[in-house]
């Protein structure tokens, strides 16, 4: 169970923003900055009827939320392949370390040989 939390956990962003129209288009995750400096994160951007909605997901069901374009300072979408290799890294890391630390330990896992 850890081990799903610590995979989905780790979303990186890209660092240059875009726009309402580009993130709808990747249908991706996606953080935006509004002009009282709070940030929501969407699960991704849809635009109907001539309004663009913020999608997030509450108790199981998707929720739409109305975004205003004046209301919008930054637009950043997830960096898919740097969110993979952060949650590759936060996994893989601490293993290898404990790994070289059981092969240093003299008489303790690979360093004991008969």
């Amino acid at each position: 169970m850890a081990f799903l939390v610590l995979f989905q956990g780790c979303v990186v962003y890209h660092k240059t923003p875009t726009t309402l129209e580009q993130a709808r288009q990747e249908h991706i995750k996606t953080k935006i900055t509004n002009t009282d400096n709070e940030t929501m994160t969407y699960k991704y951007i849809t635009y109907e009827e001539g309004t663009f909605y913020g999608v997030t997901t509450r108790y199981g069901k998707e929720v739409k939320k109305p975004l205003n374009k004046e209301d919008i300072v930054r637009i950043l979408t997830k960096n898919k392949s740097a969110s993979t290799w952060v949650t590759v890294t936060v996994i893989a890391g601490p293993i290898i370390a404990l790994i070289i630390a059981m092969a240093a330990v003299p008489g303790f896992g690979l360093a004991s040989a008969p």
